[in-house]
């Protein structure tokens, strides 16, 4: 019996690589946008965490460009570095509080980014990360997350695959 659960667990873990939370291979919501990001999964630059990922793109749209005054777009590469475990450091330290800051997004930053989204013409759904310095477009198609990348395509927000582009 102790065989059989260790096989379990060792083959649950693929499936909670994408999203450590709840196994999705995406950015997911339903009904209200206000509590989508409460769930997400963990992106950091260690322990083998979405590291590199359209997702990851969208949190370095956050801390490189929305909520920063310097709009570091060259740094929007979807691969979770060093530079982006100190920008999450300092976004995480200024919005949640510096005893909150570790450099891994996880549930706690990704809820405190979610209550920054915005339904700005009224039809109740999402339509903007409404940033400090510059808002980032943003979607949910068929409760999948969308953005656009830093050449202005339409990206999924993957946890698996990483086609967002750098300029």
């Amino acid at each position: 019996m102790v065989l059989a659960l260790g096989i379990s667990v060792a083959a649950a873990a693929p499936a909670s690589a994408a999203n450590s939370y709840n196994g999705n291979q995406f950015m997911e919501g339903a009904g209200t946008f206000r509590d989508d990001w409460t769930d997400e999964g963990i992106v950091a630059e260690f322990g083998g965490y979405n590291r590199n990922s359209n997702v990851t793109c969208l949190w370095q749209k956050i801390v490189f460009w929305a909520d920063s005054s310097t709009g570091h777009r060259d740094q929007i590469d979807g691969y979770f570095g060093h530079n982006t475990t100190l920008a999450t450091h300092a976004w995480q330290s200024q919005y949640m509080g510096p005893t909150s800051a570790d450099g891994v997004v996880g549930k706690g930053t990704w809820a405190a980014a979610g209550t920054r989204l915005r339904d700005t013409d009224g039809d109740g759904t999402v339509d903007k990360y409404d940033g400090r310095y510059r808002d980032i477009a943003i979607s949910r198609v068929n409760g999948v997350y969308h953005f656009a990348d830093a050449a202005g395509n339409d990206r999924t927000a993957n946890y698996n695959g990483r086609t967002c582009t750098i300029i």
